[in-house]
């Protein structure tokens, strides 16, 4: 059976009461937070903090990072000081916290992700460290697992990371960096004259740099689908042998946009709702992919049967082989 068909019958209701898939392949659980997710909308009611003249490392844990690496060869705008206590807040992973399901979780995502750069693994034409994170439509998690896949790949002791905000009608990546608004991928690709360094940010997070999503909103699928952004994604793709790049896309089926990019992405990550992404939005996704290496699907946002208590709260989990994000056992909404 194979991994799609695997995660239609578990779309179907066809899980083990212990939330297990019964899946060999990377179609997996999620891994429960501590703290309730906002909705995609209370992210707009959230003031992006100032702009930062200096990098502060936030956290000794964060020397795992590599000290220096990727934080300043190519950028030379001013850094951003990532909120990591709102991040906690609100769900994500945070560098210097303990191991938790959820930081469990995203290893499993990466190691995948990480294997399929190898030499001969990846069988497309497309840079296979070019990352998209997608979904089927608006609030099934896409935006949660590109930024903890993004923090949680920065911890790699021998990999830099550059996010990039491509959902410019939300711009919830934007957001959680505290960068809304703020010059970005669409000022590039509307401005011949700027610079890549002219729309990378530093952040406080020494392996991870940031691409917000910009202030132009007009012509975003035709500039997705442009020479201009192809051109971006291989020079980005190639300056740094260490570097991974995870885009966060807009919705497959709510705009365009993903499917003019996804042939220029090596990797494709989509997210799928427990219990709400209906089969026939995954078909119809997976067919606007068609072209593109889907590397795993993300089941997002699963109710297990509660089994102890466990960091910090009664929390149901059952592993699958792969990727996942779980919340806890009380029902509340998830994070775009």
């Amino acid at each position: 059976m194979s991994t799609i068909e695997k995660a239609m019958r578990k779309l179907g209701g066809g899980a083990d009461d212990d939330g297990r898939s019964g899946s060999e392949e990377p179609v997996a659980q999620a891994a429960p937070t501590d703290t309730p997710a906002r909705t995609a909308e209370s992210l707009e009611e959230i003031p992006s903090p100032p702009l930062q003249s200096e990098v502060a490392v936030v956290s000794a844990a964060q020397s795992q990072c590599g000290a220096g690496a990727g934080s300043s060869r190519e950028v030379t705008r001013p850094g951003l000081k990532i909120d990591f206590a709102r991040l906690r807040d609100l769900g994500f992973l945070s560098p210097g916290d303990p191991t938790t399901r959820l930081s469990e979780e995203f290893q499993e995502i990466k190691r995948k992700l990480i294997a399929n750069m190898l030499p001969g693994a990846n069988p497309g034409n497309a840079p296979p460290n070019l990352i998209m994170v997608t979904s089927s439509v608006p609030g099934e998690g896409k935006t949660f697992t590109s930024l903890n896949l993004a923090l949680s790949l920065a911890l790699e002791i021998d990999r830099t990371v550059l996010a990039v905000d491509i959902d410019i009608l939300t711009s919830d990546l934007s957001r959680l960096f505290g960068a809304y608004n703020r010059t970005g991928l669409y000022d590039y690709l509307a401005h011949p004259d700027l610079d890549v360094s002219d729309v990378i940010m530093r952040t406080n997070v020494p392996s991870l740099t940031f691409i917000p999503a910009g202030t132009i909103r007009e012509g975003i699928t035709e500039r997705l689908a442009s020479q201009a952004m192809f051109n971006l994604t291989r020079e980005l793709a190639a300056r740094y042998p260490d570097r991974i790049i995870i885009f966060d896309a807009p919705p497959v089926l709510a705009t365009s946009g993903a499917s003019a990019l996804a042939p220029m992405i090596g990797q494709v990550v989509l997210v799928v709702e427990a219990y709400s992404t209906t089969q026939e939005n995954l078909r119809a996704s997976l067919n606007a992919l068609e072209r593109t290496q889907v590397a795993g699907i993300v089941l997002n946002k699963i109710r297990h049967r509660a089994v102890g208590r466990a960091y910090g709260g009664n929390y149901g989990f059952g592993y699958g082989n792969g990727y996942g994000q779980a919340r806890p056992e009380t029902d509340r909404p998830g994070a775009r």
